[in-house]
């Protein structure tokens, strides 16, 4: 396989998930006030309410400290998970957890990167994303290689923080942001990283009409879309064409 050099940017985003992996966990459970688990296991469900077939292989890009990756292995008992991060320090805690509740052969990890997925055509039966897409440097190239390594007919799962429609509720989302930037900077003791969290929740250009034509672009068909808190977050369910 190609051994790839992550740019500039890529690096410092590494160096900065590699920097609050131990927090990680623990700031965004106080920051949510918990809800992160409940929109990741409405994510779950529904990716295994449109499943056709439980026995398959599972993409999880963007797998973090592996939660996502745990809920999918819990839901899909005769599926095989594969979760991919940039970051080796997160990728440490997620095989830790993973360890600590026997799921080894269940879930596999490797850091790798969203623009060069190491795994050949058609191999996966769904891919999943939660809260990593705005993430993504060339997330063009990231869509088309998701679009390769997804079978015909395949899932693709992105959960990811969006704009809410209403005024007041928009108005109190971008107040919070700022607390919660003030909150994680305190924490993790890591100023770049939560300014980096609000200001990529605001300057991510793919949010609600305009993820769904991105995914259109990439030759998705739209299964399922779904707003959850006021519009905070959304869940895009679309299937290889």
């Amino acid at each position: 396989m190609n051994k790839v050099y992550p740019s500039l940017k890529e690096k410092k985003l590494n160096n900065m998930f590699d920097h609050i992996a131990q927090k990680y966990d623990l700031i965004n459970h106080i920051l949510s006030f918990g809800i992160d688990f409940i929109w990741r296991r409405k994510a779950t469900h529904l990716v295994y309410k449109f499943s056709e077939k439980k026995n398959l292989k599972i993409l999880d890009l963007a797998t973090g400290t592996g939660d996502l990756a745990i809920l999918l292995a819990h839901k899909f008992k005769h599926a095989s998970i594969t979760g991919v991060d940039p970051s080796e320090k997160m990728l440490k805690i997620a095989e830790k957890k993973i360890k600590k509740i026997f799921l080894e052969e269940k879930i596999q990890t490797i850091q790798g990167y969203s623009q060069y997925i190491p795994f050949q055509n058609d191999t996966f039966d769904i891919v999943t994303i939660a809260f990593g897409i705005r993430n993504f440097q060339y997330i063009h190239s990231s869509m088309k290689e998701i679009y390769r390594i997804l079978k015909t007919s395949g899932i693709l799962m992105i959960l990811e923080f969006s704009t809410p429609s209403n005024y007041w509720i928009k108005k109190i989302y971008y107040f919070y942001l700022h607390i919660v930037k003030k909150i994680g900077n305190f924490i993790s003791k890591n100023h770049f990283a939560y300014n980096y969290l609000k200001e990529s929740i605001f300057s991510f250009p793919y949010y609600n009409q305009k993820m769904n034509k991105l995914l259109k672009y990439h030759k998705f068909d739209p299964i399922h879309i779904q707003t959850l808190t006021f519009g905070i977050v959304s869940i895009y369910l679309v299937k290889k064409k």
